[in-house]
């Protein structure tokens, strides 16, 4: 009992700011969801009508969707190029491992606004893809739609998030027995049966968890879609933006933010009712 309660006095600072700053912050932002705007007042009368307005918001609807179906589209796109990535670097590289790995993250040194400007130097109509392009014969004109478009968002959007994903797999990969995949040749497994029933049911938390990381950062950036897809720019993040800012309607902008939390959530109990149902994640509490 003792020890027990040394361990709560310890961890109690911690919790107490972890409380201060994540959760009550959303606990104003919750009540903030459920006020209404009186010109340039705010009405603290509880009601439900901003709800209301997001469900009966086809923009708002649409705006959701999206965000969620490219973060989908991205954890699929990292996961096909992950896949191959993680596995090399986890069973393939003995010397320079941790070499790779540095080099991978490297990208992740820089600031958003480095690496996005970055892009649209490489993107743009008198950029490096089109001068090359136009160098060699394969265009006579600049490509317009290389930049401010939805490819070109998703592209960037790729490239910034590649890396959670290749970490998650790479986890997985090094914990992958290969035996078992020697296994699977010995009895005749093809490679894409082999990888069909043993290599990807046995990294699939490290899929899940990198899907998930990749997933949320996708669904929460900002700077990318409104510096490098143009008119297809706008988004829920940059809607909220404009409803805390300009439009100063914080009630409506606190439940569109909300809502988007809920959904977040939701997506994580999913994800982590995945794992636990995986092999992997079964024989690991099992302690075996």
């Amino acid at each position: 009992m003792g020890r027990w309660n040394i361990g709560s006095w310890l961890a109690f600072p911690v919790f107490a700011t972890v409380t201060a700053l994540c959760l009550a912050p959303l606990a104003v932002l919750l009540a903030y969801s459920f006020f209404q705007v009186d010109f340039v007042a705010i009405v603290t009368d509880p009601t439900l009508k901003n709800y209301g307005r997001l469900a009966a918001s086809a923009t708002y609807r649409g705006l959701i969707l999206k965000a969620f179906l490219s973060g989908l589209l991205v954890v699929a796109i990292t996961a096909v190029i992950g896949h191959p990535v993680a596995y090399f670097i986890a069973k393939r590289v003995t010397v320079y491992k941790s070499a790779l790995l540095t080099l991978l993250l490297v990208p992740l040194y820089t600031g958003d606004m480095v690496r996005i400007f970055a892009w649209r130097v490489l993107l743009g109509s008198e950029g490096v893809l089109n001068g090359f392009l136009l160098w060699i014969g394969a265009i006579d004109t600049p490509i317009q739609a290389l930049l401010f478009s939805p490819v070109a968002t998703h592209i960037v959007l790729t490239y910034n998030y590649l890396p959670f994903m290749v970490l998650g797999l790479w986890l997985a990969y090094e914990a992958l027995d290969s035996r078992l995949l020697e296994a699977a040749s010995d009895l005749g497994a093809g490679r894409l049966s082999s990888f069909r029933r043993v290599t990807l049911p046995m990294t699939m938390p490290g899929l899940i968890a990198g899907g998930m990381m990749v997933f949320v950062m996708v669904v929460g950036d900002y700077l990318t879609p409104q510096l490098i897809g143009g008119a297809s720019g706008v988004t829920i993040i940059s809607a909220i933006n404009d409803l805390f800012g300009t439009a100063f309607d914080w009630p409506l902008g606190s439940a569109i933010a909300w809502t988007m939390l809920a959904f977040l959530c939701l997506f994580f109990a999913l994800a982590g009712l995945a794992i636990s149902r995986t092999t992997w994640s079964r024989s690991l509490m099992g302690g075996e």
